[in-house]
């Protein structure tokens, strides 16, 4: 059952980053930028926007903010113990990855969602445009739910599934059509998550690739 790749992950660690995760979006406003719809051109055909938010984006190799890179780094270190677990369960994943090796990918964002706003079109993160997260190689998706709050948690399409928002919930999901999905949006509360990629490959040559660019 396609079920069986949507996988939850909800303890106290991922709970305590979910909370540094908020402390450090509401202290830098510095950081805070109109969210915007990588890979592909979503809003062209639409009346509003596929997704309205504010962002921040996180570079978790990037140590010349070092609050950023504390949190970033943190964050990846969690997502990649969850990914291990995710493979292990899966090892038929990983064998029939691109090298059989994945990655997380060190560039994500932190989401915020006024009341109204959301990611309101169906999609998928696999696309195969030209960008520093390079999505053709995405494999996996990822979310961490940062606060608690009704109606608002993410629905995947093809499964009929939908996902409670939960402070201190990961989900690891396909980035590929077959997981087409859009978030729930609630008309009177906030949400905030972060979220990402996980990508084939080694990310050793991805930094080196990176650097070259």
């Amino acid at each position: 059952m396609s079920l069986d790749l949507i996988a939850s992950y909800h303890n106290p660690g991922f709970e305590a980053v979910a909370d540094g995760v908020m402390s450090f979006f509401n202290e830098r406003l510095d950081l805070h930028q109109s969210g915007v719809v990588f890979g592909n051109n979503l809003t062209s055909a639409l009346v509003e926007p596929a997704k309205v938010s504010t962002d921040i984006s996180l570079v978790a190799i990037d140590r010349s903010d070092p609050e950023a890179f504390a949190l970033s780094d943190v964050i990846i270190r969690g997502i990649t113990a969850a990914l291990d677990q995710y493979l292990q369960v899966r090892p038929l994943f990983r064998e029939c990855c691109p090298e059989q090796s994945l990655f997380v990918m060190p560039i994500f964002n932190i989401q915020r969602y006024a009341p109204g706003e959301g990611f309101k079109q169906w999609h998928c993160d696999w696309t195969i445009s030209d960008e520093a997260t390079e999505p053709v190689h995405r494999v996996l998706a990822w979310i961490l739910y940062c606060n608690d709050i009704d109606l608002a948690g993410t629905e995947f399409f093809w499964q009929e599934h939908y996902e409670p928002a939960e402070r201190g919930k990961l989900i690891i999901f396909p980035a590929g059509p077959s997981h087409i999905h859009r978030g729930r949006v609630n008309d009177t509360g906030t949400k905030t998550i972060a979220t990402g990629w996980i990508n084939a490959g080694s990310k050793d040559v991805y930094l080196s690739r990176l650097a070259r660019s």
